[in-house]
């Protein structure tokens, strides 16, 4: 992501459409657990949550504490850019996991209907 705004819209975007898929699915197919729905939904919302939270980091703005100005920005750069790649695996993985629970949350007959689906 260019700025931290690009990042915080890709998580609202990401995280919405998540919950708007399991919404979708949930009225698509009535079989569905409500309880676990919601639950997830509460998953998503937290993940959300938690994600724009840790967004905005700093880097200490002390200059003198470095020898050169060049030192400094390539100091900064590498704690942004370690700071970025940190959140975005984070990110994923919790992404990965809620899919799974929307996947383990489908009944059978419907995971089959899907599968059948997908094939054509």
């Amino acid at each position: 992501m260019a700025t931290k705004r690009d990042l915080k819209k890709f998580i609202r975007n990401s995280c919405g459409a998540l919950a708007a898929e399991m919404l979708m699915a949930r009225a698509a197919f009535p079989e569905i657990d409500r309880k676990k729905t919601y639950e997830i939904i509460g998953d998503v919302a937290a993940l959300q949550t938690r994600s724009l939270g840790r967004v905005n980091v700093s880097f200490d703005k002390d200059c003198k504490a470095f020898e050169t100005p060049a030192a400094y920005r390539k100091a900064r750069r590498a704690y942004y850019s370690a700071a970025y790649d940190k959140l975005v695996e984070e990110f994923d993985a919790s992404m990965l996991e809620i899919v799974k629970k929307m996947n383990a949350a489908l009944p059978e007959n419907v995971r089959v209907l899907l599968k059948e689906a997908a094939a054509e």
